[in-house]
């Protein structure tokens, strides 16, 4: 219906449309020119500049200090800047999030008179949560695991733990790795209770694993600009789950699985080169200007 009042009869009437922000107000910015300055300051003479500078309202961003601090975004570089010597294809990140079983869709198709609602057993808030833990490097997705409600309880576990882990590498990620025919692959993970070096490293002996020469942690609190599985896989992943809504507890551990190991090269190179963990790939250019 949308696209339907925005056409005037041609392609291009159905283009998207800018969203930067619509025009000024004036008197809160004069409002505010004046407490910083501590005098009065004509409106015309703001709206002026406003015009001159091509000003406009935008959404606003929230950072926190570390996100300005030039410590934090010196470890990140660092950090990127040795993952850029080596080949995209070794970099294997394994990371972990949290699933629920009430995902409807963000959005619907609603007609004129009626409101986007969508019934379900239980709000997203209380229902079930399942576990679920993946790796993947430059290219293509290695392996994942999902741990259900029904799996904790029998573990008597309230989530992942590093035993759960260590025995999903030995089982699965293992020989996952040995099928692809590598060798000097890199394990980059968080630094998390779950993911002891020594523990994963033994894990992967234990599943004849001798590719990996060495597990790295990202450095604390970092992670959202540095693993391409926290931030770009992670949404479009529960993107795509919610887009196959009604999921029921019966078939999410097999979506789950489907979906992630179905994921593109494209854009896994895509989350990869946002990550600026591309070789030659400024690694300051995602750093917030203030």
């Amino acid at each position: 219906m949308r696209w339907y009042q925005q056409w005037d009869g041609t392609v291009q009437s159905l283009n998207r449309k800018s969203k930067d922000g619509g025009p000024l107000n004036y008197k809160t910015v004069q409002s505010h020119i004046e407490d910083s300055l501590g005098q009065k300051v004509p409106l015309s003479d703001i709206q002026r500049y406003g015009k001159e500078c091509d000003i406009k309202w935008r959404k606003v961003q929230e950072l926190t200090l570390p996100d300005i601090d030039d410590e934090y975004w010196n470890q990140i570089a660092k950090f990127r800047k040795f993952l850029q010597r080596i080949h995209n294809d070794r970099l294997m990140f394994i990371d972990e999030t949290a699933i629920y079983a009430v995902m409807p869709p963000r959005q619907t198709i609603v007609a004129p008179g009626y409101q986007p609602l969508i019934i379900v057993e239980k709000p997203s808030a209380h229902a079930q949560r399942y576990d679920f833990i993946g790796a993947l490097n430059g290219s293509q997705s290695i392996a994942c695991m999902i741990l259900t409600p029904a799996d904790r309880k029998n573990r008597n576990i309230e989530g992942i733990r590093k035993e759960v882990v260590n025995e999903w590498i030995v089982k699965t990620l293992a020989p996952a790795i040995n099928r692809l025919g590598s060798n000097n692959i890199y394990l980059i993970c968080n630094k998390s209770r779950s993911h002891r070096k020594v523990n994963m490293m033994e894990a992967l002996k234990a599943g004849k694993c001798k590719s990996v020469v060495d597990i790295c942690y990202m450095p604390i609190a970092l992670t959202k600009y540095i693993s391409p599985l926290d931030n770009s896989i992670c949404h479009g992943f529960k993107e795509a789950i919610r887009s196959q809504y009604p999921v029921t507890a019966a078939n999410l551990p097999s979506l789950l699985s489907k979906t992630f190991l179905s994921l593109s090269r494209r854009q896994i190179k895509n989350a990869y080169r946002k990550c600026a963990i591309v070789r030659g790939t400024d690694v300051y250019y995602d750093r917030p200007s203030t």
